[in-house]
């Protein structure tokens, strides 16, 4: 029996250590302690399937023994360099001691190996030697332990842990044999499930040691469901050999009593996985004593993301949950600032608070002290008159604060005033440095969120806020046209309203005034600007149109075309009022005795309105910056501002553009530009 377990042993340990070899084999980085371990990952690899091999076919003691004096040399030159600064090799053997005891172990082991040829040393001098092994390897990790600083302790404790556990096993297991002058068989058998034990606490400290350079990743989940496997594997095993016990020990009674034991063990097994708290606490324990962090950065990092790809409409609710989930708090809050007090806008878990108006009031009395200092406040810390804190609470703000225990300030700095409140997080016991890094890294995403929603709606209310502005001054445009329209009228009705004529184009004007103000009261209820009622028509008719509404301002202006027709689709009344507003300006900036010159030209697929005058002239400054930008105008009072860049708008509506060429003291000229194709 004890032949068939040692086996066992030394191979899981030949299988653990060959593992532990290709895995420091595939790292790129050189340095002489990794060179070091893989030799001695190697060499213990060999070993330990001579071993077995050794057991199952009862071969000579002599190779395996040798081979472990080998191994043994190799894992104190892991050692040495450990201690050592230098990264040469012969720098390991400089010193005399140290040459003297690579002597011996190489020469014990050459011995060793050709002992059955040749009679070189006793049994117990032999015997002797391999337990000065283990003393010298145990002397070595009390030196390397002691002389490492405190807050690098942790790297290299593991393998502290594990070679201690594995040479003062091999120094009881030689004390043994040097008294007795042979090998005690139960203690050579577990050996090898004692190097297997050794193999993970060296794969921490490889890991954990940057200049052994083993970068390796294991799967948080991966070794949480796999204790959980072992875990029910040892129960099923205790629960097998209670239930043989039973039966043993129960007569007749025995296998009844056996089968009631199993189906009880079972739903207790299945309760205990199934519970969320047990599940919790097995991954705090694995966190806190298999890994270097306590969280795992990237998949926190997507779980954050995805919070926020689902419900984006809701992103108070969304930004809590994302603050409570990396912790598995199951009560949060989020309260923002508004106007002078905190307004609760997201809230996940059953609040139990029976005084929510205490809470708003606790609420507004912490949080401002939280941001004012940028301090991530643990209910907890209150209680502990040793913690200093930048700030104090009374009792009875710290029990209005129930059930939450942590409250986590948003980045101040940002312009956000807010705060997240979360319960006891059921992803730690203690709040340590690493929880609070996770918290504002967490906190300051949340502001980024909640400062570009808050510029959003801004954003939006500045829109409609724009749009309203723009409607305005487009129907006080309109307005101001109707109004020069009937001014016009009242002005020549005293010289002309005895002549019929004037009566008729009086009334005419009249109704064209009262449709327009009708359009503009209709724009108003519908809350638009300007209607897309689009239609065919001739734009050659059109301007012959606008041209003779603008004869009675000087100087008037003159068109010509050789085109007779030319259809658009468009908006008539809107091309007609976008015309006229350009000719009214050219009318604006040319003297009395200039010339205002309209033409239409066309070609295979665009068609060219030219409002040509020779007035004041615009510099090319004006143009590129005041030109076209809406409300701002040099006519004061007098204008709006909004002409020329209505027709900008209207024009590239229609898939068209507008240039602008003018000189100071020359003239402008306005060129539409209409794709016919489109139209």
């Amino acid at each position: 029996m004890s032949q068939l377990v040692g086996m066992w042993g030394y191979g899981l340990a030949a299988l653990s250590f060959l593992f532990l070899f290709l895995l420091v084999l595939t790292t790129r980085q050189r340095s002489l302690p990794k060179s070091c371990l893989l030799l001695a990952c190697g060499l213990t690899a060999i070993w330990s399937a001579i071993a077995a091999l050794q057991l199952y076919n009862g071969m000579s003691l002599h190779l395996v023994l040798a081979l472990d004096t080998l191994k043994n040399g190799v894992w104190l030159l892991l050692l040495t360099s450990a201690l050592s600064e230098s990264q040469r090799w012969r720098d390991l053997f400089t010193p005399l001691p140290r040459t003297i005891v690579a002597f011996v172990l190489v020469f014990t082991a050459i011995a060793e190996l050709f002992q059955h040829q040749v009679d070189w040393m006793s049994a117990s001098t032999f015997l002797t030697l391999h337990l000065v092994q283990p003393v010298l390897a145990l002397w070595l990790i009390e030196h390397l332990y002691r002389q490492t600083l405190p807050e690098q302790k942790w790297a290299i404790k593991p393998l502290c842990l594990g070679l201690g556990m594995v040479f003062v096993f091999d120094f009881v297991l030689f004390s043994n044999a040097a008294l007795a002058q042979s090998l005690p068989v139960e203690f050579w058998s577990v050996r090898g499930w004692l190097h297997t034990a050794a193999t993970p606490l060296i794969l921490l400290t490889a890991r954990r040691s940057q200049h052994w350079s083993t970068r390796v990743f294991v799967s948080r989940e991966i070794i949480f469901h796999s204790t959980l496997l072992m875990a029910a594997g040892g129960y099923l095993v205790l629960m097998a050999l209670a239930g043989y016990y039973i039966r043993y020990m129960g007569g007749s009674w025995g296998g009844i009593a056996q089968i009631a034991f199993f189906a009880l063990g079972g739903l207790v097994l299945a309760s205990l996985f199934l519970s969320d708290r047990l599940r919790r606490r097995v991954k705090v324990f694995i966190t806190k004593h298999f890994f270097a962090n306590k969280y795992e950065y990237r998949d926190e990092w997507m779980k954050f993301a995805d919070v926020f790809s689902h419900d984006v409409n809701s992103l108070p609710q969304v930004a809590i949950q994302a603050m409570a989930q990396p912790f598995a708090s199951e009560q949060a809050i989020l309260a923002v600032k508004t106007g002078k007090e905190f307004e609760v806008l997201a809230q996940i878990g059953s609040n139990q608070q029976a005084n929510q108006q205490a809470l708003h009031a606790t609420i507004n009395q912490v949080a401002p002290l939280v941001i004012q200092h940028d301090w991530i406040l643990d209910v907890e810390e209150l209680k502990s008159p040793d913690e200093h804190l930048p700030f104090e609470l009374d009792s009875n703000t710290t029990a209005a604060l129930e059930p939450y225990r942590l409250i986590v300030p948003l980045d101040k700095g940002a312009g956000v005033d807010a705060v997240c409140m979360l319960s006891q997080p059921q992803s730690s016991e203690n709040i340590d440095w690493e929880d609070r890094d996770l918290m504002k890294v967490i906190a300051r995403q949340l502001t980024v969120h909640l400062k570009l929603q808050q510029a959003n709606m801004a954003l939006a209310e500045s829109q409609q806020f724009d749009t309203f502005n723009r409607m305005s001054a487009f129907l006080v445009h309109d307005l101001k046209n109707v109004l020069a329209q009937l001014q016009l009228l009242t002005r020549n009705a005293e010289r002309h309203k005895h002549n019929p004529e004037f009566v008729d184009d009086a009334f005419a004007t009249v109704e064209d005034a009262s449709n327009r103000l009708n359009r503009m009261l209709e724009q108003l209820r519908q809350k638009r600007i300007e209607g897309e009622n689009q239609r065919s028509f001739d734009a050659v008719t059109s301007i012959q149109a606008v041209v003779a509404s603008c004869q009675a301002r000087m100087p008037s202006p003159l068109f010509s075309t050789t085109v007779k027709s030319v259809v658009l689709t468009a908006n008539q009344e809107r091309f007609e009022n976008v015309l006229s507003h350009l000719v009214q300006n050219a009318q604006d900036a040319t003297p009395s005795n200039g010339t205002i010159e309209l033409s239409l030209t066309t070609s295979s697929t665009e068609l060219h309105i030219s409002v040509k005058d020779t007035g004041l002239g615009m510099t090319q400054e004006f143009i590129s910056t005041r030109l076209f930008k809406p409300f701002d105008t040099t006519k004061g009072n007098a204008g709006m501002g909004i002409g020329a860049y209505d027709a900008k708008k209207f024009v590239e509506q229609l898939q068209g553009h507008l240039t602008v060429t003018s000189e100071p003291g020359v003239g402008t000229e306005f060129v539409m530009t209409i794709p016919i194709q489109a139209n």
